[in-house]
């Protein structure tokens, strides 16, 4: 008796931390794609606006059209790629280097 009342107890355990894990990594997914979905989205679009060979101000309303696509196409990748850390790890890389190719290119430092 004592050690079916022990298994059940280990079974709700076992439950409850792969349950609070999937929430943990949806939750992950959620803020991938929220904040670093922001942040690729604004280099993306800063890096376009300026590479882009039309009139700065046609080039800004282009690129602010666009960035509503290129934020959607981010956070149907964030859930899309099974892989969380391979998520992590391209959207943070890609931002970091989309950003660099900015500072390169416009000679902030």
């Amino acid at each position: 008796m004592q050690a079916q009342s022990l298994s059940a107890q280990f079974s709700q355990i076992f439950k409850r931390s792969s349950s609070f894990n999937y929430q943990f990594l949806v939750l992950s997914r959620f803020f991938i794609a929220i904040v670093g979905g922001y942040f690729f989205t604004a280099a993306s679009t800063s890096l376009l606006s300026f590479l882009l060979p039309l009139t700065k101000s046609d080039a800004v309303l282009l690129c602010v059209s666009l960035s509503i696509l290129i934020y959607a196409l981010v956070f149907i990748y964030a859930f899309y790629v099974k892989s969380l850390k391979i998520v992590w790890i391209s959207i943070l890389l890609s931002t970091g280097a989309q950003i660099s190719l900015l500072v390169a290119l416009k000679d902030w430092l």
